[in-house]
């Protein structure tokens, strides 16, 4: 039996997300070591136009999908398909909580929100109590994101291992999937 690949649009979506989530994760890990200044004020905007892009291509992956639903693969087990759904409803649900706490965090701070230098509004005021609840909550949706990518690649290993490569579906090409 053949099994279907997902659109290129779908594709192309899934792979600058990606790239885009993972440098997120990468370039938060190097600001939070930098001490106090402006290399770690520069750091921080970057880290903040860039998550409201992760925050809008989310958005966009999520319409995306509502017209372009993902393709039945039949190798799998219903159990398999339920915990695939399960696992990218949580990934989904993540990557949108993510940004959006790092967005509220910086919303209760005293310093105006930027998207690439050019101010935003902000639903928030100075409040540290709000500010730090917020960025708390950021900090642990990202670690949260972090374990279910590792859970989500694991699971690709996995597959392959098994003998029902699932990452070719994610790939293009023009050779079947068995």
């Amino acid at each position: 039996m053949s099994t279907q690949r997902y659109g290129y649009g779908t594709m192309l979506l899934h792979w600058v997300h990606a790239i885009l989530v993972l440098g997120l994760i990468a370039w938060g890990l190097y600001m939070s070591e930098l001490p106090k200044g402006p290399e770690r004020s520069f750091a921080i905007g970057v880290h903040k136009s860039f998550g409201i892009v992760a925050l809008a291509v989310v958005i966009l992956r999520l319409l995306w999908r509502r017209s372009h639903p993902a393709p039945a693969d039949l190798r799998l087990s219903e159990v398999e398909h339920k915990l695939a759904t399960a696992g990218h409803h949580l990934l989904y649900m993540l990557l949108v909580l993510t940004p959006l706490a790092g967005y509220l965090s910086a919303s209760f701070t005293q310093y105006p929100m930027r998207f690439f230098g050019i101010v935003l509004p902000k639903p928030g005021w100075p409040d540290e109590r709000f500010n730090a609840f917020f960025n708390g909550a950021h900090v642990f949706l990202a670690w949260s994101l972090t374990a279910m990518i590792t859970v989500h690649l694991a699971a690709v290993v996995l597959h392959a291992i098994r003998k029902k490569p699932v990452m070719g579906r994610m790939l293009p090409g023009r050779t079947p999937i068995d």
